[in-house]
């Protein structure tokens, strides 16, 4: 299989592997209504997705240093299959809810990661580095046609069938990537008899932590946008009068989430190019300040909100394929599994916070239909930024201004 032939398979699969991935925040005002959660229980309910991703991905990714990425891929892709399909017909409040989504966080483990370790086992260095940053943003296409996808389904169906529609193309992701990857064991380094959940070496190796302590704060902040986007562009509207329903808003969320996809390459590009660390602190720089301006603005007219919030979106995603290439050029021979292990455990504990969080902040500071409540949760969200540049820049002892 050619390089762009193997790199057009992996994204499509990431895209149908990801259908699950926006489902419950889609639906999230419907949800809060329809089993009477509060914020803080929707919140739960958005990380938890994360934090099944967060427990299962050290042994899902360290494995891929020792068997082959395609088969920790498809046993995952049955979890999810399980996940969607047990949502649709079974869950029925906050408890049941959380079970399944935190078994679609576990297939986002074993399958986001280790496609991009099907890539490496099959590629050379040069290679590698130039299909990366487009594998990796095939992430945003499939968040945004989760959006999308969720949105549509739910103004025509009842909520099941969007979680039943995510299942049937995770078994179709299952089967492309079943017969169109061909197995192939990966290559560890010569005496290289680390066991495979042994991530001690990854923590020696400075430029690898920088990058992936930048991920944490990317990730943090992007999941927490993700979850909330559309409950807080539905109060938006509400607050100015405008006219937006489901399938509109989720179709806004979706198009912002597809915005990420071009500025994530660019920013990968720009990295290669330059500076790595100077490109990504700019970018942070650049959200941190966006997104703690963007809460405050819920009550101006909605297309100016709906403006800024794409903005915000393109800003957070401008330096995630770019941390991403950081952490697997400073990966050393034989660890590229555990390093993007720990990669993932950090980045995406900080994804299980991210929800959480914005959903707490919003229930102290007066809730959903409060403009100072969404002020306050954007700050909070905004803060991924800046814990992300303050521990990449220490790390890199990059410490001194202008960036």
């Amino acid at each position: 299989m050619s390089p762009i032939v193997l790199l057009t398979t992996l994204c499509i699969a990431q895209v149908l592997a990801m259908t699950s991935f926006a489902n419950f925040a889609a639906l999230l005002p419907d949800f809060v209504v329809l089993w009477a959660l509060s914020n803080t229980e929707a919140g739960w309910i958005g990380g938890i997705y994360y934090a099944g991703y967060v427990v299962a991905v050290p042994l899902l990714v360290g494995l891929t240093d020792i068997v082959d990425a395609k088969r920790v891929y498809l046993l995952s892709m049955g979890v999810g299959v399980a996940g969607s399909i047990g949502f649709a017909l079974l869950a029925e409040g906050f408890w049941s809810a959380m079970g399944f989504r935190f078994l679609s966080g576990i297939a986002l483990a074993g399958t986001y990661m280790p496609g991009l370790q099907i890539l490496n086992d099959r590629l050379p260095e040069a290679g590698r580095q130039r299909m990366l940053p487009w594998y990796l943003s095939a992430f945003s296409l499939g968040t945004a046609a989760s959006f999308y996808m969720s949105g549509w389904l739910s103004t025509r169906f009842a909520w099941p069938s969007v979680f039943f529609v995510a299942g049937v193309a995770q078994a179709a992701c299952l089967l492309l990537v079943m017969l169109a990857v061909v197995p192939r064991q990966p290559t560890p380094g010569s005496g290289n008899y680390r066991h495979p959940l042994d991530f001690r070496p990854v923590f020696t190796n400075r430029a690898a932590l920088a990058y992936i302590w930048g991920y944490t704060g990317h990730t943090y902040e992007l999941f927490a946008y993700r979850a909330w986007i559309v409950a807080f562009l539905v109060f938006a509207a509400a607050a100015s009068g405008a006219v937006a329903g489901t399938e509109a808003i989720t179709g806004y969320a979706a198009l912002f989430s597809l915005i990420g996809m071009p500025v994530s390459v660019i920013g990968a590009q720009l990295a290669l190019r330059g500076d790595r660390c100077r490109t990504v602190s700019w970018v942070m720089v650049l959200s941190m300040i966006v997104g703690m301006s963007l809460g405050f603005i819920g009550t101006a007219p909605f297309v100016i909100v709906v403006v800024i919030a794409g903005l915000y979106s393109g800003l957070i995603m401008g330096d995630s394929a770019a941390l991403t290439g950081g952490t697997v050029a400073a990966a050393r021979q034989g660890e590229r599994g555990a390093t993007l292990a720990m990669h993932s455990v950090m980045g995406f504990s900080g994804g299980f916070l991210g929800p959480l969080i914005v959903g707490l902040v919003l229930d102290v500071a007066g809730g959903r239909q409060s403009s100072m409540g969404w002020g306050l949760a954007f700050v909070a969200m905004a803060a991924g930024s800046l814990l992300a540049l303050v521990g990449l820049r220490q790390l890199l002892e990059r410490k001194r201004w202008p960036l």
